[in-house]
Order: C-alpha cells, then sequence, then structure tokens
C-alpha cells in the first residue's frame, strides 16, 4: 500500500529490487521488500528531490540516486561486542603471537565491530604489538558515524562494564571510544560485491551478519573472495548464522571457546 501511494508499481518495486542487487548484493526479503518506498522517501529527502523524481532517476542509472537509495537501504544494524565467543576464540587463536596481526572488518557499518576487535586485541595482551584493522562498509553515511567513534546507549547494550569503563569516555549518546583503540582503525568504503579486495594477505577477515542479505549464488561469490584475502593459515571469521554456507570451501573448521573459525590450508 505505501509503496502504491507513493505510485511505485509492481513493475517499479522488481526493477528496484534488480537494480539494488546490482549496486550492492542485497538479495531483499519480504520485510526489506516492505520497507523499500519509506528508504525511497528518505533517500529523496537526502538528495533533496521528492520520491517519484529520485526513483526515475535511480531506475533510468543515474548514479547519484542510486547511491542515495543503497545508502538507505543497505541493514546497518549492529553493535559493540556482537558474537563474544567469536572475540574469545580469535583472542585463543591469534592472541598469542609477537608479529603484528593485520585485519580486514568487512560490512563494518557504524563501526562497533573493529572497534570490537581492536578491544579483543588489547585485553589478550597485544597493546604495542603494532596491530591493525582495516574496517571497511559500502555506506558512506556508515563509515562518517564510525570515524566520529561517538555511540548512543543501544550500541552499547552488550559490551560489558568493566570493558566500557576502560575503552570507552563521556556517556550516551555521545559515549566516544579512546584513542588508544581508534589508532588501531583505519576506516574506508568498500563494495564486497563490485570493488576490488582491499588486500589479499590478511592475518583474520571478519564479515559476519553480512552474506545473509545476499542471494546464494552471491554469497558464494563474496565469500570465495573473503577468504582469498586471508594469507595461507589466517583465519576467517563469519557469523554463525553464516557457517553454513562455508561447507565447500576448502578449510581447516576450528572449534574454539564456543565459536567455530575457518582457517585458511597454510599450503593449496
Amino acid at each position: 500500500m505505501a509503496a502504491e501511494r507513493m505510485g511505485i508499481d509492481e513493475g517499479d518495486l522488481a526493477a528496484l529490487e534488480s537494480l539494488l542487487r546490482g549496486a550492492s548484493g542485497l538479495s531483499l526479503s519480504a520485510g526489506m521488500r516492505g520497507a523499500l518506498p519509506g528508504a525511497v522517501r528518505e533517500a529523496a529527502v537526502a538528495a533533496g528531490t521528492d520520491p517519484e523524481t529520485l526513483l526515475r532517476r535511480a531506475l533510468a542509472g543515474g548514479a547519484e540516486a542510486v547511491a542515495a537509495l543503497v545508502e538507505h537501504t543497505v541493514v546497518g544494524e549492529t553493535c559493540f561486542w556482537r558474537h563474544p565467543e567469536q572475540l574469545a576464540a580469535l583472542q585463543q587463536v591469534v592472541g598469542s603471537g609477537n608479529g603484528p596481526l593485520h585485519l580486514w572488518s568487512a560490512g563494518c557499518a557504524s563501526g562497533e565491530e573493529p572497534y570490537s576487535l581492536a578491544m579483543a586485541l588489547l585485553e589478550a595482551g597485544r597493546r604495542g604489538r603494532g596491530d591493525r584493522i582495516l574496517a571497511t562498509d559500502i555506506s558512506a553515511g556508515a563509515i562518517a558515524r564510525a570515524r566520529t567513534a561517538r555511540y548512543p546507549a543501544w550500541s552499547l547494550r552488550r559490551l560489558p562494564d568493566d570493558l566500557r569503563r576502560r575503552y570507552l569516555e563521556g556517556e550516551p549518546p555521545a559515549a566516544g571510544v579512546v584513542r588508544e583503540v581508534r589508532e588501531m582503525v583505519s576506516l574506508s568504503r568498500n563494495n564486497l560485491v563490485s570493488d576490488p579486495l582491499p588486500g589479499s594477505e590478511f592475518d583474520v577477515v571478519v564479515c559476519r551478519n553480512v552474506l545473509i542479505y545476499f542471494d546464494p549464488v552471491l554469497a558464494a561469490e563474496v565469500l570465495y573472495k573473503l577468504f582469498a584475502a586471508t594469507r595461507p593459515g589466517g583465519i576467517l571469521v563469519l557469523g554463525p548464522v553464516e557457517l553454513p554456507l562455508a561447507q565447500e570451501i576448502e578449510a581447516e573448521w576450528l572449534d574454539v571457546a564456543g565459536a567455530s573459525l575457518l582457517r585458511r590450508p597454510a599450503t593449496r
């Protein structure tokens, strides 16, 4: 009904879904499809135009209109210290090494995940080892929010109190990540579907709860790209519900601290 009130017919919705799939990989569930009219309205406001004009520009292939729609359609739900069992497993598997670690947080949304990874490395005793985390997302707005490193209470809802006292300063809605953690993370925009890999020798690649929004064929393609970004012997971390997608990957499954991690074979 919302789509009809905006003058978006079923043909337009189907074309819009195809457009978003091609631009960002999103395969829209029924719930997300119902939210499309709202995303069009929000994107139009941000672009300074009306929804119908924005939609027509996007369907005509206008790059700015497509980017605005992607920005307001991608799912950015996240929080600090999500899936703590995986963070504990990473601490055990990579925490004892002496050299610097290079990590990639793919689909980092507004930054809670890469900052959590930095906290986990510090908690594992890796202070001063030169660890670096590259955090990327398709959403320029999400990257901008991550750069502010200031968060509301909802983002902190799963962060243990002791870690909150050590690694954040101030109070929500502007609780700020401390400088030591921020300096371990670099942020940039990257489209997992269409952009080149930002590297191929990461010790750890973390991409959690992103593949679930892709159709199975595209999810498999992106999964192989993520695995190719890890060095031989490196670790890939997926969201728990995404692990079945990795059954065909030639990887060693590590069951540690109640979590499953994937290790790329050291030799082919």
